[in-house]
């Protein structure tokens, strides 16, 4: 299966949901050690809300699917990261806008939009221990498989592996942004929990495809 229609997408944010209900209070754990503790909860919430709706829209059109998305967990999960993810979908889908069928070049643009829009959004950029340390890695290994011509499972389960260890390596940054900023050198050692989030989109993706 080297192409995604929307049924395959409203499928893959019900897997997303699964892997965030299933390592919730994982979430929770990680942001408790220097932020509010709420990010497991809200991102539950969020992603729950994203599932209950598009189950009942009968669209096609991919791209406005995301952007629904993307407002949906804006009004549900209106915290930090919740606006970060939620403005990644709303780029994204922009870039998707009247597609119902996309490949992995599709992908890997409305991730670049995604990730740029994040950037913005945070005023953070690759290595500052943010979500952008899992989902970078895991576009450099789309891009990959791209130039490789390798097909869409086979990426997205590289893409995740790469998303995994990038998150792993959060434990070696510093905090610069929110909350966890305060700690200072003190954040080194620890995961970022935005950035496991980030991973646990790619294996929600993942586990899609492999079930395919």
């Amino acid at each position: 299966m080297d192409k995604l229609n929307a049924n395959d997408i409203k499928g893959i944010f019900k897997s997303i949901r699964d892997v965030v209900d299933l390592n919730k209070i994982y979430l929770i754990e990680l942001d408790g050690v220097m932020g509010d503790g709420d990010l497991g909860i809200t991102m539950s919430f969020g992603f729950n809300k994203i599932v209950e709706s598009l189950d009942n829209l009968n669209i096609e059109d991919i791209g406005m699917l995301i952007m629904k998305a993307g407002m949906i967990m804006a009004d549900e999960a209106p915290s930090t990261l919740g606006t970060l993810v939620a403005t990644g979908m709303i780029k994204g889908g922009k870039v998707l806008k009247g597609k119902k069928e996309i490949e992995l070049q599709d992908i890997i643009e409305a991730n670049n939009a995604a990730l740029n829009g994040m950037m913005e959004r945070g005023k953070s950029k690759r290595g500052n221990k943010t979500i952008l340390d899992s989902l970078f890695p895991a576009l450099d290994a789309l891009e990959k498989s791209k130039d490789l011509e390798e097909h869409l499972k086979e990426s997205f389960n590289k893409a995740y592996e790469a998303a995994k260890f990038g998150a792993i390596n959060t434990k070696t940054m510093k905090s610069v942004h929110g909350r966890a900023a305060f700690y200072g050198d003190k954040s080194i050692g620890n995961i970022d929990g935005g950035a496991v989030l980030g991973s646990y989109l790619y294996e929600g993706a993942n586990n899609y495809l492999n079930k395919k």
